[in-house]
């Protein structure tokens, strides 16, 4: 069996990582253009995936690479340079330092729970030059003030990773073997690393290469020079639905527009069809729960939970709630999975402890041990030993329900925006009596552990082993190195090059002239996390708890009937889709669903497959359209880039 990790590929990986965390901070930073390192699929490293192909079979006299030498490079970029972007960095340094630079003003709000932020968590206080400079700009990187918080976070990044690495793992055997989940966003690369040579020669693939390319190039022109006009995306329906009672079904704060995204449609073609299908049509159920609230005039209830940088993260913040729901039927799914593989985390437990030294023993001693680092780091940050076990049973429940939603779904989940800390508000209250201060600065700053793209890592391994079982690769250990070695490349690389960048030019002017405006808005939300729900009074928010269980119930009635009765087209992930995150997707879902279903029913299985070509082309179209943005942005004025 052919190996995967080996110093050959590590050297490689080594130099894309730092190489694409040098032009990543350059593109999204200073240039505001496209993001290439985050997303269902990364730009930067499908590309470069696509370039180890093209010199294996070109250069295969000078060089000759293994198709597993291929994939271990792959994997340690597709972990690495997420993280080293907007995956991880670029969400935690700024909340590190924010508070004492834009909020450190002795009279206000923010400045009674900077004594309850632990010294090793931060790189200084207000008025550090550690601070400072990184506002200002123009100074050294002061690595001494940064080398213990970096150290701190690592370690918890790196016991975050271990936890759900183990824990997937020993749910591997019932995902892949049993249950046989479709990994819908595996299909590209293993489509290049099966037949890229074939592959690129159809023309049906620079057919569907075309449709992104087209678009574009169109757009991308018209950003910069205003003709000949963008090809439009998106309706925004609000435009139409402008008097009472429809106009309920287009608030501010969840917005009712169809857009289109080649990248998703083509996704969305190598999805379930039920997941597709569920996806737009409990979007569009969510417009009548909003319609329906207007009815009954609580449309105007936002609930007792109240703090700004939660409410922001809980659009839109009133009854129904939608964003409750979805919260309550993610967890829902986790707690569902982990019910039916019962049986067979049962088995590995019992090989991990019978056959000692095997991959069921790693997966069971990674669950553990990240267990324990996530656990006492939350403790050492502020939280309760209840508190911090709490956090960590929740954390962990949520992202097998996102696992799911990823790896069976395949629609862009990477980071979850429902912030584990908010369930401990919803249920006791926030302000000055409800919870200690400590407890409301570690509960924001750990937040990154949500909204970061650091689960993906594990994720990406989970794909790794399905592309490594197809190709005939030795996975395994090797793989698991290769995402660890991801992770040790993408975080120190990030480290490196944003922080040179940031104390060179100084926050404040990327912040204003450049591309971090998002990145900057990112370091302030921390601070309004623990200020917000450390002050303002609030009871417990029994209309959430509700909305939650509510939530909860629809998604375990929706997994029900697809057990007793097979006819039932709709999928319980679908209900979290639409109903979380559906007004970026739902479009790119119902014309994929559409695609898909006119293939299947009217040319059977041959027309589906002879189309694979087509919408894999649409996927990489897009991606390659983001480099080249990417790169004029590169010649733009700073924050002028075209973003899509």
């Amino acid at each position: 069996m052919k190996q995967a990790l080996s110093l050959r590929s590590f050297i490689m990986a080594a130099v894309a990582v730092f190489g694409g965390a040098w032009l990543l901070q350059r593109v999204e930073l200073v240039s505001g253009g496209p993001l290439l390192a985050v997303g269902p699929l990364a730009s930067l490293p499908i590309l470069l995936l696509v370039s180890l192909v093209a010199v294996g079979h070109l250069g295969r006299r000078w060089i000759h690479l293994e198709q597993g030498e291929v994939l271990a490079v792959y994997i340690m970029a597709a972990v690495g340079l997420p993280l080293a972007s907007t995956g991880f960095v670029h969400f935690l340094l700024p909340g590190l330092v924010t508070g004492f630079y834009s909020f450190a003003d002795p009279g206000g709000r923010f400045y009674r729970f900077f004594q309850h932020i632990p010294e090793w968590m931060v790189p200084g206080g207000a008025e550090s030059p550690a601070v400072t400079g990184f506002f200002e700009g123009g100074v050294a990187v002061p690595w001494t003030a940064w080398v213990a918080p970096l150290a701190a976070w690592s370690v918890l990044a790196g016991g975050f990773l271990a936890a759900l690495w183990g824990l997937f793992g020993l749910l591997q055997r019932r995902w892949m073997e049993e249950e046989r989940l479709g990994f819908p966003l595996a299909e590209l690369p293993l489509a290049m690393l099966e037949r890229g040579a074939g592959l690129v020669r159809d023309p049906l693939m620079w057919a569907g290469v075309a449709v992104p390319a087209i678009i574009y190039v169109v757009n991308g022109i018209t950003h910069y020079f205003l003709v000949p006009g963008e090809i439009p995306l998106a309706f925004d329906l609000g435009e139409v639905l402008v008097v009472e009672p429809w106009r309920a079904m287009a608030p501010y704060t969840a917005p009712f527009v169809f857009e289109l995204s080649p990248l998703l449609v083509g996704i969305v073609y190598f999805m379930s069809v039920e997941v597709a299908f569920s996806t737009w049509f409990f979007f569009l159920g969510s417009r009548l729960q909003l319609l329906a609230a207007e009815t009954l005039g609580r449309s105007a209830d936002q609930g007792t939970f109240i703090g700004l940088g939660g409410q922001w993260r809980e659009w839109p913040n009133f009854f129904p709630h939608l964003q409750a729901q979805a919260r309550g039927g993610l967890l829902c799914i986790g707690f569902l999975t982990l019910w039916a593989a019962r049986g067979s985390l049962a088995a590995a437990c019992r090989r991990a402890v019978q056959q000692r030294g095997g991959e069921d023993a790693a997966s069971l001693g990674a669950l553990a041990a990240g267990t324990a680092v996530i656990a006492l780091w939350a403790w050492a940050a502020g939280l309760s030993a209840a508190q911090s076990t709490g956090f960590v049973l929740l954390l962990l429940l949520t992202f097998v329900g996102m696992a799911r939603l990823r790896l069976d779904g395949g629609f862009p989940v990477v980071g979850i925006y429902f912030l584990v800390g908010n369930l401990f508000y919803f249920a006791g209250g926030t302000g000055p009596d409800a919870f200690p201060p400590s407890t409301y600065v570690a509960f924001a700053f750990m937040s990154v552990l949500s909204y970061s793209g650091l689960a993906g890592a594990a994720l990406i391994h989970f794909e790794g082993q399905k592309m490594a079982r197809a190709l005939g690769v030795s996975g395994g250990g090797r793989l698991g190195l290769a995402v660890a070695a991801g992770l040790a490349l993408g975080l120190l690389a990030g480290y490196w090059s944003m922080l040179n960048l940031v104390y060179d030019h100084g926050m404040f002017a990327l912040d204003q002239h450049g591309g971090a405006r998002g990145v900057a808005r990112v370091g302030r939300y921390v601070q309004y996390l623990y200020s917000d729900a450390g002050l303002r009074e609030g009871a417990a928010d029994l209309d959430r708890l509700g909305a939650m269980g509510f939530g909860a119930l629809v998604t375990a009635a929706v997994a029900a009937s697809r057990t007793f009765f097979g006819w039932v087209p709709l999928h319980p992930l679908g209900f979290v889709y639409g109903t979380g995150f559906g007004r970026l997707i739902w479009g790119s879902a119902l014309a994929g669903w559409g695609v898909k279903v006119l293939a299947v029913r009217y040319g059977g299985a041959g027309t589906y497959r002879r189309l694979r070509p087509f919408f894999l082309g649409m996927i990489c179209g897009d991606l390659f359209m983001r480099a080249v943005w990417a790169l004029v942005a590169g010649f733009g004025t700073p924050g002028g880039g075209f973003r899509f």
